[in-house]
C-alpha cells in the first residue's frame, strides 16, 4: 500500500491506494502515528478514498479505534470519494452512522474549518 498525507493544520488527508486491510494495516498505523500521535496537534484527519477499492474489518476496527481517540481531541475522522463498493461495506457493517461521508476532498476540509 502507498500512502500519502497532506497536513493542513490541525487537519490530516490521508491518500491510501491500494486495499486496506490486514496485510497493508501496518503501514497505514506507521502513517498515522508519524502525522497525527507524534507530537502533533492533529485533531482531524480526512480519508480519501478515491483509490480504496475495499476495506476490511481489521481497519475498521483501527478507524473505529482511531475515531475514539481524535473523539477525546474534538476531532474525527471522515471519508471522502468513496466508492460504491466502500459504501456498501460501510452500510452492511452499520458503520455508515460512525463516519462522515463526503463526495469530494474540499468538502470535507471545509466541513473540519467550519
Amino acid at each position: 500500500m502507498n500512502i500519502s498525507a497532506e497536513c493542513y493544520g490541525h487537519a490530516v488527508i490521508f491518500n491510501p491506494k491500494g486495499e486496506l486491510t490486514v496485510d497493508s494495516l501496518d503501514a497505514f498505523k506507521q502513517s498515522v502515528n508519524h502525522n497525527v500521535h507524534d507530537g502533533k496537534e492533529v485533531v482531524d484527519v480526512v480519508l480519501n478514498m478515491e483509490n480504496v477499492p475495499f476495506i476490511d474489518s481489521a481497519a475498521m476496527e483501527y478507524l473505529l479505534d482511531l475515531q475514539e481517540q481524535l473523539a477525546m481531541r474534538l476531532g474525527q475522522v471522515k471519508f471522502a470519494k468513496c466508492d460504491d463498493n466502500i459504501k456498501k461495506i460501510l452500510e452492511i457493517t452499520r458503520l455508515d452512522a460512525s463516519f462522515e461521508k463526503f463526495d469530494d476532498i474540499s468538502e470535507a476540509v471545509k466541513a473540519i474549518q467550519a
